[in-house]
């Protein structure tokens, strides 16, 4: 968005400048922070339940905004993901975020606040915002989002001065890594906060959810990741009418899905670890509403459910750590409205048969890690592909001829931990949109093609840990 020569001046005039406070950044920032529009204030007033030098993850960011309220309505509710990635690229280019690593970490894109752009949120947020810790003494009642930091959360008893909040929106276990130990702690949590929009309760080692759960009749965001000892989730789950995203990922001993399941009207997001060996075609299938599917570290998972048909409005597809996995169902052609496909550490999966994904006609990103073999047969279903990530493939010699289909559209490109990797070919100079290369750790890799320079759209070119570099 261009700025105006008045509006800069309009800054340059701001009286916060002539502010006491030492810190000229952090008085920059509140001057950037007081010109925002009242929908980004908010939501960046939000980012204040993390932690400090916390790690986000920007979908969960943004569909903790949508579950809170936070992103603006518009006429056609499906697209209250793409507002929230614009609120959250407003807020970016503003520089409130930093160090936004697109699929650093293969299947996820990363980003982190600067300490300064932390202590403005809290700033912002004001009471209505509360970490409590074991020197919490009072917590106001017009709190509304509640995190436990350094928090006995052994026992079952919830602080005195929260008992009364009737409004409470927002409660998080997980700020240190570390949840609560007692399915009493959260029983009581449901019980007294019935207007619960978020519940966060990852990193705990509860065996039970609680059945109540399933009063939380306006609850929108449950995330049970990362618990080792949950083997089960009631099926009064289904009755959560409300809920947009379930993460269940990481759950290395939940021994299936909830019964009715697809009941789950308004879902949207969804992320699973079982030990199911094959999701039952009505489960999941009847998601409708589903816009993305992680299916994450399933061990004992052979195939994936038929019913994946049905799923007209999934936009991602993630596979990742499922190492009995051995083909893709047949009617995964019929996911045209598919935008991201990361398939990661399937050791058993070879992406031989690549016409099961040929009618995927809308992939704008594909990531692919972890395979024994990657085929390079002719494909033409990657016309609209912007970004390719291909990481830890150790047969992979040089790019895939069907990358060269994708010559007019894809513009990020990396190459990592494929040691086999020894070439660019001649026809990398094709990829005319091509905006960032990145090659790392490919120890076979000596020289670059000579056409490089035909890359005139190139921005960013980084190469580390690869013999070119010595060679140069």
């Amino acid at each position: 968005m261009e700025t105006k020569e008045w509006e800069w001046n309009e800054v340059k005039s701001h009286q916060m400048w002539n502010s006491k406070q030492n810190d000229k950044i952090f008085t920059a920032l509140k001057v950037s922070y007081e010109r925002l529009p009242s929908n980004l204030k908010v939501c960046l007033a939000y980012c204040s339940i993390f932690p400090k030098n916390c790690v986000i993850e920007i979908d969960k960011l943004i569909q903790l905004w949508i579950a809170e309220g936070l992103i603006s309505k518009s006429n056609e509710p499906e697209d209250l993901e793409l507002i929230g990635i614009q609120y959250f690229q407003e807020l970016l280019s503003r520089s409130f975020f930093q160090g936004v690593e697109e699929y650093r970490s293969v299947f996820t894109s990363l980003c982190k606040l600067h300490d300064l752009v932390h202590d403005l949120a809290l700033s912002a947020a004001g009471v209505e915002f509360c970490t409590v810790n074991s020197h919490t003494q009072i917590i106001s009642d017009e709190a509304r989002h509640v995190a436990f930091s350094d928090y006995d959360l052994s026992g079952a008893e919830l602080p005195a001065s929260l008992l009364n909040n009737q409004t409470l929106r927002t409660i998080s276990f997980s700020v240190d890594g570390v949840g609560t130990m007692s399915s009493m702690f959260v029983e009581n949590c449901i019980a007294r906060f019935v207007q619960l929009r978020v519940l966060d309760i990852s990193d705990s080692c509860f065996d039970e959810l609680p059945r109540s759960v399933g009063e939380l009749k306006y609850l929108r965001y449950l995330d049970i990741s990362s618990n080792g000892s949950i083997k089960k989730l009631p099926d009064l789950i289904n009755k959560l009418l409300s809920l947009q995203t379930l993460r269940v990922s990481h759950c290395a001993q939940l021994e299936g899905l909830p019964k009715d399941i697809g009941n789950l009207i308004s879902l949207r997001h969804l992320h699973i670890t079982t030990k199911l060996t094959c999701f039952p075609d009505k489960a999941i299938g009847c998601l409708s509403s589903l816009h993305s599917l992680y299916i994450h570290s399933c061990t004992n998972l052979v195939s994936l459910s038929e019913g994946l048909q049905y799923l007209t409005s999934l936009r991602t597809l993630a596979i990742i750590s499922c190492p009995r996995l051995t083909f893709f169902p047949s009617t995964m052609k019929h996911l045209t409205a598919l935008e991201n496909l990361l398939i990661v550490d399937c050791e058993e999966l070879t992406l031989l048969e690549w016409q099961d994904i040929e009618g995927l006609r809308m992939i704008r990103s594909l990531v692919i890690g972890g395979l024994p073999e990657l085929e390079s047969k002719d494909v033409q279903c990657l016309g609209s592909l912007k970004m390719l990530v291909l990481a830890g493939l150790p047969q992979l010699v040089t790019l895939p001829r069907w990358l060269e289909g994708a010559s007019a559209t894809l513009q990020y490109l990396r190459v990592e931990r494929c040691p086999s990797f020894s070439a660019l070919p001649k026809w990398l100079e094709n990829l005319t949109a091509l905006e960032k290369l990145e090659i790392s750790k490919c120890s076979k890799l000596f020289a670059l093609p000579e056409g490089m320079s035909c890359l005139t759209n190139l921005k960013v070119l980084r190469i580390d840990s690869c013999p070119i570099l010595s060679s140069e």
